[in-house]
């Protein structure tokens, strides 16, 4: 496993490779789809890949990310915390496939800690030990709701959420600097469902670990009025977020400043000691602000081609 200080290089000399601002907000700016991935396509994104479609592109680079982490991470911990999101995603398109009789390989993204061949041999066998705890209970849970006739799509999505942060809030416990991310990642996650889900016992059923919201705070977002709730949070660390997210719902809208600060929320809590580089975070910096630029490419590819206004746009990327 390398050391920090050869993550710290590597990730150092990647990050003068990133796109930036002034780059996206082009791409934003682009006349077309087509002249928005002209401009990936000129920087080297997706790996030197001879695609001309913007998913490939994206999922090359994707691709090109996780094995970067896997083969530069200073510590098993971090390769886990920073994969983990792929190999839940994969670990449930391989369980549906399995009890749906389909083919998973359309569903499933870039390889997380996992190969893609691995997870579809223990989970085709029924063998789950290898797997760390939250994912080993989520594939078993998710045979006994197919068996018995009870899967539904929610459910089996929520019960793979679930487990993921349950992951990732116990490899955050002993780190605060990893904790405080995921707290911003699961309150974000759990205010979404609070106002999408409009009831509070929906809402309990979905809500996922490692936040700081309590059963009362979810239950005044999902039921009650945006009034009450801004009331309620005046004065909640939280404040931000969620009057954001409220005047999205109010509104009608897509909750864009939700989906925006959740993108943005590990970014957030590693530049405010940006001048500190002790232990890992220069390497970690550098992945969350990869992880960022991935999600960015991907909303503003998704938008171009689908014709949304340019400031809506740049509503949901973080810049």
């Amino acid at each position: 496993m390398p050391n920090n200080i050869f993550a710290n290089a590597r990730a150092a000399a990647l990050s003068k490779g990133l796109l930036g601002a002034e780059r996206l907000g082009r791409m934003i700016d682009a006349p077309t789809a087509e002249d928005a991935l002209k401009i990936l396509q000129e920087v080297g994104f997706g790996e030197g890949s001879p695609a001309s479609d913007a998913d490939a592109l994206i999922e090359a680079e994707e691709r090109a990310f996780a094995a970067f982490v896997r083969e530069t991470s200073p510590a098993e911990k971090l390769t886990r915390f920073l994969l983990a999101r792929r190999d839940y995603h994969n670990a449930e398109a391989v369980m549906r496939a399995k009890h749906l009789k389909t083919d998973f390989r359309a569903m499933v993204g870039a390889e997380g800690v996992y190969s893609v061949a691995m997870l579809e041999e223990k989970i085709m066998a029924d063998d789950y030990a290898a797997f760390p705890a939250p994912l080993r209970e989520a594939l078993a849970e998710a045979d006994a709701l197919f068996v018995g006739g009870e899967a539904t799509g929610r459910k089996i999505s929520t019960l793979f959420s679930r487990a993921q942060f349950a992951e990732l809030a116990s490899l955050a416990r002993r780190d605060a600097l990893l904790r405080e991310i995921v707290s911003l990642r699961a309150d974000a996650a759990n205010i979404g469902i609070a106002l999408r889900s409009k009831s509070a016992r929906l809402a309990s059923e979905m809500t996922v670990a490692g936040g700081t919201l309590s059963e009362e705070d979810v239950r005044v977002l999902a039921e009650e009025s945006a009034e009450t709730a801004r009331a309620k949070f005046a004065r909640s660390v939280r404040r931000d977020l969620i009057y954001g997210a409220l005047e999205d719902s109010e509104q009608g809208r897509p909750l864009l400043a939700l989906e925006q600060a959740a993108q943005g929320c590990a970014l957030s809590v590693l530049y405010r000691e940006k001048y500190n580089d002790e232990g890992y975070r220069p390497f970690l910096r550098y992945c969350c602000e990869k992880q960022a630029e991935l999600g960015n490419v991907r909303i503003i590819m998704s938008c171009l081609a689908s014709g949304v206004e340019r400031t809506a746009i740049r509503a949901r990327v973080s810049l």
